[in-house]
């Protein structure tokens, strides 16, 4: 998904977090709230890592410059900076600073175990599709260079 959806997505689940917060909701729905959005987070940190180093396909075809790719990643990261010290405010003020804390660590946790499950499979599929184009392309490439030298090779003798 591209970093526009994934922040419009984040933005939308942080309204809705913030009206949690603000009713007086219980820490459980206000976790589940803060869950996605630490989610959409995350998969936007690696559509960004992903545009550093594109697939091949990616490289070839895809039509946004260089420019448009470097402001939308810097409105992206500003976007999620402003709304993770919301957040921290939001959870400080109504649940206190050790809730914020012991979350944060939790956090660490859990981002490091998706980012060995999820992430790294992620790139091994890319890496085998841009595997598999490469040797396609290097068939047909030899395809062709057969096809001409059999055409030069049937004239050659003529």
């Amino acid at each position: 998904m591209d970093p526009i959806s994934l922040v419009a997505m984040a933005s939308t689940t942080f309204k809705g977090l913030q009206v949690l917060v603000s009713k007086g909701a219980e820490i459980e729905q206000v976790a589940q709230k803060l869950g996605h959005w630490y989610g959409l987070v995350s998969d936007l940190r690696e559509a960004e890592r992903e545009a550093e180093n594109p697939p091949l396909f990616k490289k070839m075809f895809d039509g946004e410059s260089v420019e448009q790719q470097a402001l939308n990643a810097v409105i992206a990261k500003k976007k999620i900076e402003e709304q993770e010290k919301e957040i921290r405010e939001l959870i400080t003020w109504a649940y206190g600073n050790e809730t914020y804390k012991e979350m944060m660590q939790l956090r660490r946790e859990i981002r490091a175990k998706r980012e060995k499950m999820i992430y790294k499979q992620r790139r091994k599929q890319r890496r085998m599709l841009d595997l598999s184009a490469l040797i396609i392309a290097m068939m047909v490439s030899g395809g062709v260079i057969w096809a001409v030298l059999s055409v030069i090779q049937t004239y050659g003798r003529a």
